[in-house]
């Protein structure tokens, strides 16, 4: 892997927050959001999932010499907290809203307390992605190309998601403050290394958010999913990671 390779990766990753919203131009944006989740996902099973089982390994080897309880543990722990966590972020969201719909006077500050949270909890995020891609948490190459064009496509989901919540405020600064915290990640990653089980954590919290993101983008409220088209975009992708995967 080249410094360039996963540069060029996280400039991508930042474009899809800075673009994103022109997806209109697509005869159906619905459409392209489902495939695009779908093939998030099959990301996940195919490819996350294997990694959280090395890299408790790795997580096992590192702590040794600590006595943690049950560290084989410790990466799926973190997963179920990313899960958890980015889930009760959007139920915090929406339930926060729900209860100031009808109180005017106090819905400016709502509207500026709901962007704040709401863009915090997906900047470290993003910014967990994109250390990710550099730092790899096992010795085995990392297919930057793969893991870039799978959150490249989930973060079209995100994207939409949330300039679908906070319209301008969004597209005025929140697409930026995502697209910075992008190449904040790639750019800690080229100076610092962050020890391993602490980056296993952080793995662990990517992992899970994927999962509970990618469904909370495609089953939405408005139950405006494609069943379809998510249905081929996992597939597809699924048999695209399996093509490339070595062969023991």
């Amino acid at each position: 892997m080249t410094i360039n390779e996963p540069f060029i990766a996280t400039l991508f990753l930042a474009a899809v927050f800075l673009f994103g919203g022109r997806l209109h131009v697509v005869r159906s944006p619905r459409t392209a959001l489902s495939a695009a989740a779908g093939a998030s996902i099959a990301y996940v099973f195919i490819h996350l999932l294997p990694e959280l089982g090395e890299a408790g390994s790795v997580f096992v080897r590192e702590t040794e010499h600590r006595a943690l309880p049950l560290p084989e543990l410790r990466i799926y722990a973190s997963a179920l907290v990313g899960f958890l966590g980015f889930y009760g972020l959007e139920h915090m969201v929406g339930r926060s809203r729900r209860e100031h719909a009808s109180r005017e006077e106090a819905e400016e500050g709502h509207e500026r307390w709901v962007f704040f949270v709401h863009v915090c909890g997906f900047a470290l995020y993003g910014w967990l992605v994109s250390y990710l891609m550099v730092r790899g948490i096992t010795d085995e190459p990392v297919s930057v190309t793969l893991y870039a064009v799978a959150m490249g496509l989930h973060f079209l989901s995100v994207d939409h998601s949330l300039l679908r919540e906070h319209r301008a405020a969004y597209t005025q600064v929140g697409r930026f403050v995502l697209a910075g915290a992008v190449l904040a990640g790639w750019a800690l990653a080229m100076l610092v290394e962050i020890p391993k089980p602490i980056l296993i954590t952080g793995f662990g919290l990517v992992s899970g958010g994927v999962v509970v993101n990618s469904m909370i983008m495609e089953l939405p409220s408005e139950k405006d999913g494609r069943f379809w088209p998510f249905a081929l975009g996992a597939a597809a992708y699924a048999a695209l990671l399996l093509l490339m995967t070595p062969k023991a």
